[in-house]
């Protein structure tokens, strides 16, 4: 008979993004992917002066510069000592492709077997000939990868201002990288945010905050505190900015783009905007006090046993293996029952004989004063 498959179980990282997703879009949000990689000169025209500071928390992508190989003799003697009809010249023609781009990095050896008439293993021992391979250094890039998903919101609006029709209402969610020094109960190097936008002309930092009260509302926050941020990030208008707290527990945050910033990618109309952290709101609902148990519980969890799992650990470290010790613990367990409330400090011969071919005594002795021969958890059963 076939057995039942049982039903896997999900993240609930990933539950809370599927209930974070229903909110918006039965709030009339319209979802989007923005886009993970951001030009460094993006964020300059988004934070202008504030920049710098903000690219410190932020990875750059670099990538391996294609080498141009050239084969010596003493190469090419070992590649005919691989492979006697190796064909040097039609190689020599793959590695020019290969710098060109037209052979891809992980073809190349492929492209070896396929044309050279080769197996992969003599590809591979080709390849490790070739010194220019194993001293590539990273090269960085100007692009980054997105830290906060403002950074994406405004090319997106750019694009879509002209092509839709107002008031445009979108949400996104997905990952935030952060170049954290350390990564502790209150911080990761990667994160879920959730983010949304309003672009509409009438629309004003007032109705942002009913926005984010409805939105907040919606995922269960109640008693919802507004906080205007004396400091304003560059890429919002100033006395715009607000943090959002629940029960003293910051949760969210809002603004409106600043009108600088907009102007930077032509765009013509106000903007609002709505952001928070989706293990955050998951540590506050199930009062956690380590964000990295909430998305890696399988490294950071704390251990919970029920009485019964505890009780199936334990057992004894050593036991006899031999018949005659066996039977030599059966007459000490049976003595020991027998004279379990014996006053002590008590002594009691249990056993003289022979045991394993020598002469031995055995003992049953507690010490300790105003006590039993057998404690009270002796007897109980685990």
């Amino acid at each position: 008979m076939k057995s039942e498959r049982k039903k896997g179980k999900t993240h609930h990282v990933q539950d809370i993004i599927q209930e974070v997703r229903k909110t918006f879009i039965d709030m009339g949000f319209d979802e989007v992917e923005n886009q993970i990689f951001v030009p460094e000169d993006d964020v300059y025209k988004q934070y202008g002066s504030e920049a710098p500071i903000i690219l410190d928390r932020c990875y750059y992508l670099a990538g391996l510069p294609r080498p141009d190989i050239g084969l010596g003799k003493k190469q090419i003697d070992k590649i005919k000592g691989i492979n006697s009809e190796f064909d040097l010249d039609e190689f020599k023609k793959i590695l020019r492709e290969y710098r060109s781009g037209s052979v891809e990095g992980d073809d190349l050896s492929d492209e070896m077997v396929s044309r050279l008439g080769i197996d992969m293993d003599e590809a591979l021992k080709v390849i490790d000939l070739i010194p220019e391979f194993r001293s590539i250094t990273p090269m960085p890039s100007k692009i980054t990868l997105r830290s906060h998903m403002t950074a994406s919101w405004f090319p997106t609006l750019r694009a879509m201002q002209d092509t839709y029709e107002l008031p445009l209402r979108l949400f996104s969610i997905g990952l935030r990288f952060r170049r954290e020094q350390k990564v502790d109960p209150t911080h990761l190097r990667v994160h879920y945010g959730a983010s949304c936008v309003v672009m509409d002309d009438t629309f004003n930092i007032n109705d942002g905050k009913k926005v984010s009260a409805e939105i907040l509302g919606a995922l269960g926050f109640r008693n919802i505190r507004f906080v205007r941020k004396k400091a304003t990030s560059n890429y919002y208008e100033k006395n715009t900015e607000s943090e959002v707290y629940s029960h003293d527990i910051e949760i969210a945050d809002y603004g409106m783009y600043s009108k600088a910033s907009l102007s930077n990618y032509a765009i013509k109309h106000p903007v609002f905007n709505l952001g928070f952290g989706l293990e955050r709101i998951l540590m506050i609902r199930n009062k956690r006090e380590d964000i990295r148990e909430i998305l890696y519980p399988q490294f950071y969890k704390a251990l919970e046993l029920s009485d019964e799992e505890i009780a199936k650990q334990v057992e004894i470290d050593r036991k006899p293996k031999t018949r005659e010790g066996k039977k030599l613990i059966g007459v000490m367990k049976d003595y020991a029952e027998r004279h379990a409330d014996e006053k002590s400090p008590c002594k009691f011969l249990v056993y003289s004989g022979k045991f394993l071919g020598r002469k031995i005594e055995v003992y049953l002795i507690e010490k300790e004063e105003k006590t039993r021969l057998l404690g009270p958890a002796a007897l109980k059963e685990v």
